[in-house]
């Protein structure tokens, strides 16, 4: 008999679609995990953690063990520190049959993988997207550095490999041209972290939805599957426009939140701040205003309460009309940003399925409305929220079947990463008819 993991336990198969044939053969298991890189742990982030909960070793085996039970045949992982890929995780999956990608900034100290078992895939093309200066959007360059993967599979072992029968074998040409044998493009990746962001998530997005959309467009016919992190919720404008039929009505809230911040800089900070929506500070500067900006009097009233000195809040006031007329110029610009971006993805790009997007039918424990019907929750820390997602292109070559539940939120508190779970996100996986 198999030994479950913890972390395994207790978590079963929920069927999506009813009364389908059983067929073990043709069906697709695909796996999303942010692992939580170990350079992003410090103390401070997770007060309620055990020791041991934190330390590496502990951590790595207890990952392992997941990945090697649950045996996915593809496998999506966020945040894989570059050391422990190449002292670990590359060996792991080697040794159970996987080939594997990896992609990485420079400036980052993780990245994001993926695996898949070389007896029913092999790669035919891939891409690495980077989202930094290098990628432009609307005529503007992303000022952030994340990434995301893209790899085409095509059904099969490598064509003249152990393995592969004659019917699996020829060129590349044909493939390419024709897509004789099914294939799949999956795509990995993981947004930007900062909560105040989501103008930069949505850029983002349409340079994955671009690298994607080449990949389909270089091979017709073939399903779309989309693992990642992406740091957006569902009540997020990223998430609408990503799954929601066009045209997309944002609400007055979504657009508020898609208006650029000024943040700070992303070139050498993220590996120091947290990779979730724990810190709810407000960003230094709104719209698009400079960091140096001289700062804003505070009330006509506060200008104007003196007597003693009528020229100096005669010139306090024309500032704080000038800032005005500066913040309503400013206002007009990001509103014009915001709106191309909004069509861009609504105009190039269809709309995906997100495979826990029913769940809350599925499992009365997380019956909610909070989220449309996604769970209500994927990361559990201080903040607990739903930020992990599979989405696929429905209709394509592939249907959804089944989805594994998530765990009893009583065995997460109060908080991850702890002695079951090894991460501070849960891991997502689906099983698709192929």
């Amino acid at each position: 008999m198999v030994r479950i993991p913890n972390a395994c336990a207790k978590r079963t198969w929920l069927e999506v679609a009813k009364n389908l044939p059983s067929s073990e053969k043709d069906l697709l298991t695909v796996m999303s995990y942010n692992i939580l890189c170990q350079t992003l742990i410090k103390r401070i982030r997770y007060p309620y953690a055990s020791k041991g909960s934190l330390k590496w070793k502990s951590r790595r085996n207890t990952l392992l063990n997941e990945l090697e039970y649950w045996c996915a045949d593809v496998v999506c992982l966020q945040e894989m520190g570059i050391n422990h890929w190449n002292e670990d995780f590359d060996r792991f999956f080697n040794a159970n049959g996987y080939k594997s990608r990896f992609f990485f900034n420079i400036f980052k100290s993780h990245g994001v993988t993926i695996s898949w078992k070389s007896k029913q895939f092999h790669i035919i093309d891939e891409l690495n997207v980077s989202m930094d200066r290098s990628a432009e959007v609307c005529g503007e360059s992303l000022s952030t550095q994340n990434v995301a993967l893209v790899v085409v599979l095509r059904r099969g072992p490598e064509p003249g490999s152990a393995g592969a029968s004659s019917t699996e074998t020829g060129t590349e040409e044909q493939i390419n041209t024709f897509g004789k044998a099914p294939g799949v493009i999956i795509s990995n990746t993981h947004l930007y972290w900062l909560p105040g962001g989501c103008y930069e998530r949505l850029q983002q997005q349409i340079v994955l939805l671009r690298g994607v959309k080449a990949m389909q467009q270089k091979y017709p016919g073939f399903p779309v599957i989309s693992c990642g992190d992406f740091n957006t919720t569902p009540d997020d404008a990223g998430y609408d426009l990503l799954t929601k039929p066009r045209p997309v009505e944002l609400n007055e809230w979504q657009l508020d939140n898609l208006l650029p911040r000024t943040l700070e800089d992303d070139d050498h900070a993220e590996d120091d701040d947290p990779d979730n929506k724990d810190d709810k500070t407000v960003p230094k500067g709104v719209f698009g205003g400079s960091n140096n900006a001289e700062p804003l009097p505070k009330s006509y009233a506060d200008i104007t309460a003196s007597p003693f000195d009528e020229e100096g809040a005669r010139i306090k006031r024309i500032k704080l009309e000038e800032q005005e007329r500066k913040l309503e110029e400013q206002m007009k610009v990001d509103t014009e940003r915001v709106r191309k971006l909004v069509s861009t993805i609504q105009r190039d790009y269809e709309p995906l399925k997100s495979c826990y997007s029913t769940y809350t039918d599925l499992d009365s424990a997380y019956r909610t409305e909070q989220w449309q019907g996604e769970p209500i929750f994927t990361n559990y820390t201080d903040w607990k929220g739903t930020l992990d997602y599979i989405f696929f292109t429905s209709g394509s070559g592939i249907s959804l079947r089944e989805v594994l539940s998530l765990p009893e939120e009583k065995r997460m508190k109060p908080g991850l990463p702890n002695d079951t779970f090894p991460s501070d996100h849960v891991s997502l996986i689906a099983r698709f008819d192929f």
